[in-house]
């Protein structure tokens, strides 16, 4: 098997588009695939890391403002 990079010089710009739409349509109409909610443990860590990047860029604004 050739690496990514090298099988998608065998694929037309035309089929690369009809494949990438259809993926697309799929996507958007497969029942299957319905944003469900995140387990509380996940919640929770991505609070936390949203916490940390305010905090980061606050302290970067506070430390340029001086």
């Amino acid at each position: 098997m050739e690496p990514p990079s090298r099988i998608s010089d065998h694929i037309d710009h035309k089929t690369a588009r009809a494949i990438s739409d259809l993926v697309g349509h799929r996507l958007q109409h497969d029942p299957a695939l319905e944003v469900t909610p995140l387990p509380p443990y996940l919640e929770r860590l991505i609070n936390e890391l949203h916490k940390q990047d305010r905090h980061l860029i606050d302290g970067f604004e506070s430390w340029r403002d001086h």
